[in-house]
């Protein structure tokens, strides 16, 4: 399983001269906790990332005004993110040794893919998890079948050569 196929792949993204407010807005109507900043004069172009954690902590925690900056003052500019052929393991490494919890994800020729956060990985972790312990309890439920009372075991069992 790699990367590409976990992640966010409609980013949401804001403008760095954009009021906090925007950037919050936006959020909100992508149901995101994270926006990439862009370079307003290439929108293509990431230069950031903001995450709801960053708008609590160093606007709303200090008491400086929304309306007084633009998003690209409090965003986060050094960039941290891993190719789409990533796997679920180099994006944890890469989260534990950044101290992040959202990566951006890289096509071959470097444009953005989408978004990894820690939850994308909770969640694809949690699904393969749980289908182990699936395959566990069907395993389990089979051999109380077979060991059960009254069930067709037969009596000798013979092999066919004898093996060292």
């Amino acid at each position: 399983m790699n990367i590409s196929s976990l992640c966010t792949r409609e980013i949401v993204a804001v403008a760095a001269d954009a009021s906090v407010r925007e950037a919050a807005e936006a959020m909100r109507r992508g149901h995101v906790g994270a926006v990439v900043v862009t370079d307003p004069a290439e929108p293509g172009r990431a230069v950031g990332m903001v995450t709801d954690r960053d708008l609590v902590l160093e606007l709303l925690a200090t008491g400086r005004p929304p309306e007084a900056q633009p998003i690209g003052a409090l965003c986060s500019t050094k960039l941290v993110g891993v190719p789409s052929t990533a796997s679920v393991q180099e994006a944890v490494r890469t989260m534990q040794k950044e101290g992040v919890r959202r990566l951006l994800v890289a096509e071959p020729g470097g444009n953005l893919a989408g978004v990894l956060s820690a939850d994308d990985l909770f969640e694809a972790i949690a699904g393969e998890l749980g289908g182990l312990a699936g395959a566990l309890r069907e395993g389990t439920a089979r051999e109380g079948v077979r060991n059960a009372p009254g069930a067709d075991i037969p009596r000798a069992l013979y092999l066919t050569r004898n093996e060292p």
